[in-house]
């Protein structure tokens, strides 16, 4: 059984390498638009993805899948809305800031099991 998980995440996620955990352990660390095979046995597998505090949620796949790696664009809407409510509070109203300190605060609770989805192609 050979399981072929493919990183995807763009422009916006490029910057570090995200973690590719296989059971519980870690695989492979994936640079942007690159491959990894994992081989087990005929038992199905459980893949995560991680990179700092940002996650992903666990998918199970059986064998020769192949799973892409990509950004959840809910997340990272949530963080630009989050960066662009803190500009405008610096520059317009300290209450802006707030709204921005709490869509922070939202975005990284939500992203920690959310920013990456695992996606069987």
């Amino acid at each position: 059984m050979a399981i072929h998980v493919k990183r995807n995440t763009g422009m916006m996620g490029g910057v570090a390498k995200v973690a590719v955990i296989v059971d519980g352990q870690h695989a492979a660390k994936l640079g942007n638009d690159e491959v990894m095979t994992v081989s087990q046995g005929d038992e199905a597998v459980k893949l995560k993805a991680k990179q700092w505090f940002f996650g992903s949620k666990e998918l199970e796949v059986a064998d020769d899948a192949s799973v892409e790696v990509r950004i959840n664009m809910a997340a990272l809407l949530l963080l630009l809305a989050a960066i662009v409510c803190l500009i405008l509070g610096v520059m317009i109203a300290p209450i802006i800031t707030a709204v921005a300190a709490i869509l922070f605060f939202i975005c990284i609770t939500y992203s920690s099991k959310n920013w990456f989805q695992l996606i069987e192609v």
